[in-house]
């Protein structure tokens, strides 16, 4: 279970509107972007070529990978469009759901939705191997599956593929990873094996108090991070001794990043701190997103590529907005792709959302205006 990151600016594009754009001119097979920014010149991409359209017409959820895109329907219906010769390609129905996920060993999970239900899938067939009910909170951690009951107050670790159930323990909240589950309860902490719930630390004060679904603690590497409104705390997992603690006003977004950082979103803006020491090795105000492409974004809508490290900015894409390896720039009826590695220009799409947006390998997909589900793959950039 992971605290995201990605957060969400206030000013978030509502369905016809964006907040300030580039500008993009197209004429004749010349591409260029124009940025608010200084009307700096960005090269010309090779172009996206469109591999399939769906519909999007009571889309709940739907998730993009290499082989098949998968949606799930308001009325629950769970489809499969296979992207290349053999792969998944069937219809299912359950319980529809608002989020969907695809864990090891090929198995979707459907859930959030008002029946409180949880379904898994295999995600090759279709068949539905197993669910839960009773408005569970459901987190994958490795190849397992972590289900917390608001009922009981206890987490099940159970097996992915059938619900086999592995352990329990009563718990507040917690996280985890492939190894190691961490139990929070009244502030204190406890470790435990993620695959047999044989008890690794006992409970140890942390000073931190979870609810679940919204942890206030993370597993960066080796250690145990907890935040509060004033502080962010590193702890040894071997121990649970507390190695540091340094002062944040208000974080409200903890995790890994950069080459062995860590990095924090609060009220004042991003902080990247050395897990190690917790020693802060820079910190800007200005900063409000980080992506999972690890671009930077600020309050007015300014993304850039920043060396982590140091809080330079090495390349700076004015008003595009992220999304994993892309920045989207739209602007009247068209939206023009850069590559975030190199900030050169993939192509020019119709106008969408970027925030409806993911990608999987060379493949993008967008939920259009038209409520049709697009796919194009992204060409690599010339030289």
């Amino acid at each position: 279970m992971l605290i995201d990151l990605d957060v969400t600016p206030v000013d978030r594009e509502r369905v016809r509107a964006t907040r300030p754009v580039a500008y993009v001119v197209v004429a004749v097979a010349v591409v260029t972007l124009l940025l608010l920014a200084g009307s700096a010149v960005l090269p010309r991409g090779a172009g996206v070529v469109e591999v399939l359209k769906a519909d999007g017409m009571g889309l709940s959820a739907s998730l993009l990978t290499t082989e098949a895109v998968y949606i799930v329907r308001a009325d629950g219906r769970v489809e499969a469009t296979p992207l290349c010769a053999g792969c998944p390609e069937w219809r299912t129905q359950v319980t529809t759901g608002q989020r969907l996920r695809l864990g090891a060993g090929g198995t979707l999970v459907v859930d959030e939705n008002d029946a409180g239900a949880a379904t898994f899938l295999d995600a090759r067939t279709g068949a539905v191997l197993w669910s839960l009910s009773g408005f569970p909170i459901v987190e994958l951690v490795g190849g397992r599956v972590a289900e917390w009951s608001p009922e009981d107050g206890v987490l099940r670790l159970r097996e992915l593929r059938t619900g086999r159930l592995f352990w329990k323990r009563p718990a507040e909240a917690f996280v985890g990873d492939d190894r190691r589950v961490v139990l929070l309860e009244k502030g204190r902490a406890a470790v435990y094996a993620a695959e047999s719930g044989r008890e690794l630390t006992g409970w140890r004060d942390v000073g931190v108090r979870g609810e679940p679904g919204a942890v206030a603690a993370q597993i960066v590497g080796e250690r145990l991070v907890v935040f509060d409104a004033q502080r962010i705390a590193g702890f040894r997992l071997d121990g649970l001794e507390r190695e540091w603690q340094t002062p944040v006003v208000s974080p409200f977004g903890v995790g890994g990043c950069g080459d062995g950082l860590l990095c924090a979103i609060g009220f004042e803006g991003l902080t990247v701190l050395d897990p190690a020491t917790g020693r802060v090795r820079w910190s800007g105000p200005q900063w409000r997103l980080v992506s999972n492409g690890g671009l930077l974004t600020d309050e007015s809508g300014r993304s850039a590529r920043v060396g982590l490290a140091t809080g330079r900015v090495e390349h700076d894409f004015g008003r595009g907005r992220p999304i994993d390896h892309l920045l989207f720039y739209p602007e009247g009826d068209r939206t023009t792709l850069v590559g975030a590695a190199d900030g050169r220009v993939r192509g020019v799409i119709p106008r969408v959302t970027p925030d409806a947006c993911q990608t999987a390998g060379d493949l993008l997909s967008c939920l259009r205006y038209d409520l049709t589900v697009t796919i194009w793959r992204i060409k690599p950039a010339t030289t």
